[in-house]
């Protein structure tokens, strides 16, 4: 665990058995406490003494910048970044601290954050007299009237994953504070609670999905594991993880989050409480909790400590160590960006929207799980009129609610496949249809049918690039002039992690990027990379990117398809049509410092190309 001198630039990496140890002060008296007792203004406290007490310096540190500041007259903070003992991003933090706690005569004067009420919950707060003030970073500063009760300090890091820095206030303040903080947030819980009870169910009957409040605490037997739970999806929401992934190893249960693309593991799990999780990750997902040898599949919806309602999507299989569960993060907002914010840019962006206003045929997205399909057809369907054109979407689950679209979901159970509901809404005068997958022949059959009678369909099929699209559409069953005379367009895609805004830095590329990257080795290029931060969690890279492989099809494409060509020959068409392939556009946006090669070398390899 960190100790006096340790920083914390990501989030930390901990186990149930050994959490996030709390800063405490070197002695009772080192705490930070108001100036005038309880009621004094908190400016006095140095900076100097502020970084010391969170844990970003130690005191030797302090002392020798000191002497440093007398020597130079330099300001304290200027010494220390100097010396590489606190970077600005940290300086800058515990200033804006210094700021907020300057003016503040009574605890009650703190405006503070609802997230951070939410973590702590009410019954630990009274029990232990504190209130959390503010975040820094990693680290939780919390009103207090005890500093010296590492027992608490310590529960309550555990508690909300953070390390956490005592203020001394009166127990009169705490009482009052906890009062002012939970008391409004309560009543405000409990009109919600009334409000869904008298709704009960809708005009039509349908009940309606239970949205669990996951920024509430729980005071039953089982509030530890529901605690757990609830700290493990608001983390996952909070660093815009995509991915939660709970996998069973033979000494823990490991929880990992896939954030930009790559897994991380966050937490280990004891084995003890294995059970109890899995069980409550169940119970969230309506799943049979004891069913432990078939897959089941389920869907909760959550809401965060922000407020924002929050869809997971989750699986279970057994494995030999026990249950793995993995739940999807379905978040709307990412599903309504524009195609230029998913990468789609330039001649690309032109192409692709050209090509969906064509009036009839079919326009198919490929690449494998996970490489932003649904955001492509989601955004495309955001382009269209939706007020003078009829758009039906047929989809397994539907993810996203979208406006003045008709959204079918299929159900197996009830023989309601992509197939057949797909047979079925051609009888539903439809101008636009979105398949979310075409995975047999019937359904690709159908497809096929409905652009050939003048029907504009967008789906998604699971190939490498675009020019085999063709191929396994055949492979499928779907005759060559069919495929050519139905298809208007492949998009292949991928994503790529971009540099980080905050940490990137450039530099020059070096003779074997140049050759990579196919470019002039005797001409300067300037690169970018990250050289990671807190905000990128020390990856260097924040957020992804599309890369794409768009193919148009052209008439000598369609000859060559009808001729029954091979992938070679039409992948030389496609490039002498302009397509540019899946590593030449990542090539480009590297260029660009979008990226990095390293990233596009990743996800594409090297490249065969030439």
């Amino acid at each position: 665990m960190p100790g006096a001198t340790a920083r914390l630039p990501g989030p930390p990496t901990a186990s149930l058995g050994q959490a996030p140890q709390a800063a405490r002060p070197q002695s009772p008296s080192s705490a930070p406490t108001p100036a005038d007792g309880s009621k004094g203004p908190l400016r006095r406290l140095r900076l100097g003494d502020w970084l010391s007490q969170l844990g970003l310096i130690s005191q030797f540190q302090l002392s020798e910048a000191l002497t440093a500041q007398v020597e130079t007259g330099r300001k304290l903070g200027e010494i220390l970044v100097s010396k590489g003992y606190i970077n600005e991003k940290e300086l800058a933090d515990v200033l804006a601290l210094q700021e907020t706690l300057s003016d503040k005569t009574a605890l009650t004067e703190f405006e503070v954050d609802e997230s951070l009420v939410a973590m702590v919950p009410q019954a630990f707060a009274k029990q232990n007299m504190v209130v959390p003030l503010v975040k820094v970073g990693r680290r939780l500063v919390v009103g207090i009237s005890n500093a010296d009760d590492v027992k608490s300090l310590d529960t309550l890091s555990l508690l909300t994953g953070y390390l956490v820095v005592p203020v001394t206030f009166s127990a009169d303040d705490i009482q009052t504070a906890i009062g002012q903080l939970y008391e409004a947030r309560a009543k405000n819980l409990q009109t919600i609670d009334k409000a869904v009870k008298v709704a009960g169910t809708d005009d039509k009957g349908t009940m309606q999905r239970r949205i669990e409040d996951i920024s509430a605490a729980s005071d039953d037997s089982d509030a530890p594991i529901i605690e757990l739970v609830n700290s493990i999806l608001n983390d996952a929401i909070d660093r815009g993880a995509s991915d939660v992934h709970l996998e069973p190893r033979e000494q823990c249960l490991e929880a990992r989050f896939r954030m930009d693309g790559v897994l991380s593991k966050v937490l280990e799990i004891p084995k003890a409480i294995e059970p109890s999780v899995i069980t409550r990750f169940k119970v969230l997902s309506n799943m049979n909790i004891t069913e432990k040898r078939r897959p089941q599949d389920g869907r909760f919806t959550v809401k965060s400590r922000s407020g924002e309602k929050i869809d997971f999507r989750v699986a279970c299989i057994a494995t030999h160590w026990g249950e793995k569960i993995v739940l999807r993060v379905l978040r709307p907002m990412t599903v309504m960006l524009g195609l230029d914010k998913l990468g789609f840019d330039g001649d690309d962006l032109d192409k692709f929207q050209r090509l969906l206003q064509a009036p009839a045929g079919i326009i198919l997205v490929t690449g494998p799980t996970g490489s932003g399909k649904t955001s492509t057809l989601y955004a495309s369907l955001g382009l269209m009129d939706r007020e003078s054109e009829s758009i039906i979407t047929i989809e397994d689950p539907v993810e996203y609610p979208f406006e003045g679209i008709a959204q079918i979901q299929v159900n197996s159970k009830i023989d309601l496949t992509f197939s057949a509901a797909l047979r079925t809404i051609l009888r539903q005068d439809p101008d636009t249809i979105m398949v979310g997958e075409i995975r047999d022949y019937e359904t690709l059959e159908t497809a096929t049918n409905a652009a050939m009678t003048g029907h504009l369909v967008l789906s998604t099929l699971h190939t490498n690039d675009a020019v085999s699209t063709v191929n396994r559409m055949v492979d499928m069953g779907i005759p060559p002039y069919m495929v050519s005379a139905t298809v208007a367009g492949i998009i292949a895609q991928r994503l790529v992690r971009k540099i980080c805004p905050r940490c990137g830095v450039d530099y020059e590329a070096s003779a074997a990027e140049k050759a990579a990257l196919r470019v002039n080795p005797e001409e300067p290029l300037t690169l970018r990379k990250g050289e990671g931060c807190e905000h990128c969690n020390q990856t260097g890279y924040k957020g992804q990117l599309g890369i794409f492989e768009i193919l148009i099809m052209n008439r000598k494409l369609r000859s060559l398809i009808n001729r029954g060509e091979s992938t070679l020959a039409l992948a030389d068409a496609a490039r002498e049509s302009g397509m540019r392939t899946l590593i030449e556009d990542g090539r480009r946006k590297a260029i660009r410092r979008m990226t990095s090669l390293a990233e596009v070398q990743r996800i594409c390899g090297f490249g065969d190309e030439d």
